[in-house]
């Protein structure tokens, strides 16, 4: 699978990085720009808002208030993530059962967990609390490196009980101008003294127009299986967009992804009307397994690649087969994904 060539991208920002430094270019605003905000209204109102624009590529909302999750995201002008009827929403605290659908915006990365991800299980609710949970010590930094700018937004976010469980995650994101290239590096830690769950999940997700029509999904892995017998039904066509259908049910697959020399495995979505590509990527080594999350129902149509270190059926369901990931007292993990684009 080739990756998405972002040449022309790099020379852009080169030249204007030489522009800037011999003052053609009197503030570097014009080549990456980062501004902070607060949500005046709508259902995200009051909401803290980073947006983040790189010459040439990518546009991004960042929600500090979302565990630092990317919502709207374009590239070069186009819509890449998809966002639910739901719209921009503010965090909620009543996350029994379902309640999680209630705001979820969609946005290009959800992050789910930290403590239960998939179906609500052990009085969790679905996908857990992370993406509700507020991030601390957020910190924007801005940076010239070599003939590029890097943009990097980190922050903590603790999902923690007075006399319970204390997981932490450090985020940071980077964005790096010149390759076009997102990167969330998480390092979860349990501050507690006792083992917990720690299940994780990265929904990323794909809307129209670049998955439609002839736009073609690329995993490296070698099997596919579906979920359920309702997905089994979308088995021969996981790869494509499906027709839109009224009140349809949502297709889950699992793929056994495979890695590369440096252990990465990656996804893939071509949209050839306009030679636009969106690669996702990610550490195998914490993020062993693959989800594909695909609805054709009116109204909602999405693709969704998750890469993940559990299943989608809760947390019971992962301890049953003896593969609920779990993090000792003082224990860490790191986990790594990547977002690229290309926009020939």
């Amino acid at each position: 699978m080739s990756g998405p060539g972002d040449a022309h991208v790099a020379q852009l920002v080169a030249d204007a990085l030489t522009a800037h430094r011999d003052g053609r270019i009197p503030n570097l605003d014009q080549i990456a720009r980062v501004t902070s905000s607060t949500v005046s209204d709508g259902g995200a109102a009051g909401s803290r808002l980073i947006d983040l624009w790189s010459l040439g590529g990518w546009h991004l909302q960042v929600w500090p208030d979302r565990g630092l999750d990317i919502g709207s995201a374009a590239v070069a002008g186009m819509p890449i993530s998809w966002t639910s009827a739901v719209g921009p929403a503010a965090p909620v605290d009543d996350l029994l059962g379902d309640g999680w659908l209630r705001a979820f915006s969609g946005g290009l990365v959800t992050t789910c967990g930290l403590q239960n991800v998939g179906a609500p299980s052990e009085g969790h609710g679905l996908h857990g609390r992370y993406s509700h949970l507020h991030a601390g010590e957020v910190r924007v930094e801005r940076r010239i490196v070599d003939d590029s700018v890097v943009i990097e937004v980190s922050g903590t976010v603790d999902e923690v009980a007075a006399l319970g469980p204390h997981l932490q995650l450090a985020r940071r994101l980077r964005l790096d101008v010149a390759t076009a290239t997102i990167e969330i590096r998480d390092t979860t830690v349990n501050l507690g003294d006792e083992t917990v769950a720690a299940p994780l999940l990265y929904h990323v997700n794909i809307g129209a127009p670049l998955w439609s029509g002839a736009a073609r999904l690329q995993v490296s892995a070698d099997d596919v299986q579906p979920r359920d017998a309702a997905s089994e039904v979308g088995l021969d066509a996981w790869d494509r967009p499906p027709p839109v259908a009224a009140r349809a049910a949502e297709w889950v697959f699992e793929h056994s992804p495979v890695s590369d020399a440096e252990g990465w495995a990656h996804a893939e979505v071509h949209q050839p009307s306009v030679d636009r590509r969106i690669r996702c990527s990610w550490d195998t080594a914490t993020l062993p397994r693959l989800h594909q999350w695909s609805h054709r129902r009116a109204g909602v149509y999405v693709l969704a690649i998750e890469p993940a270190n559990c299943s989608t059926s809760g947390r019971a369901a992962d301890r049953a087969a003896g593969r609920l990931p779990t993090l000792s007292p003082g224990e860490s993990r790191v986990t790594r994904l990547r977002v690229s684009a290309s926009f020939t």
